[in-house]
């Protein structure tokens, strides 16, 4: 027998001893698909898609106290808000009040902008109850934000078609 022959023979018997595994015998039963959607200035949009569903996620530096996990139909809400951000902030610019605040509803979040004075404008989202977290963004972020929240829906279905465990 030849040498290429032996080979061959002994892959093949000892390929018998492996033990055979099928898709099929594989479950993902847990997870969680990250799509880092974009990372603007200090703020971060990401989709994740998990078995309980897809969330947009809304970042700013401060750990998981900034950090808000929204329903894609209410991030679309709140890019519907932040798409004023310019005239807020015209509006508080022009204020001689020692601080500003304008609270804005989106769904079930809400949107403030406030200033002293006319500066140090600064855009918080926050969910609608008491206490939580809340995501502070400047003015520029804000703005540069809004249009990607505006798309968050179709992204979100995007993620959940093209996702499947």
């Amino acid at each position: 027998m030849s040498k290429k022959a032996m080979v061959i023979v002994c892959m093949l018997c000892s390929g018998l001893f492996l033990p055979l595994a099928a898709a099929e015998d594989f479950v993902i039963k847990d997870y969680v698909f990250t799509w880092y959607v974009a990372e603007v200035e200090e703020a971060k949009i990401e989709i994740h898609k998990s078995p309980k569903g897809v969330a947009v996620i809304l970042k700013s530096l401060g750990g998981p106290l900034a950090s808000l996990s929204i329903p894609p139909s209410q991030a679309t809400a709140i890019g519907e808000v932040l798409k004023k951000t310019e005239e807020y902030y015209n509006e508080q610019k022009k204020s001689e009040d020692l601080k500003s605040s304008k609270a804005v509803p989106a769904g079930n979040y809400r949107v403030t902008f406030s200033s002293k004075q006319g500066s140090s404008f600064v855009v918080s989202v926050a969910e609608s109850k008491v206490l939580g977290a809340a995501v502070l963004l400047s003015k520029d972020a804000a703005i540069k934000v809004e249009k990607y929240l505006l798309k968050a829906e179709a992204m979100a279905a995007f993620a959940d078609k093209r996702v499947r465990p």
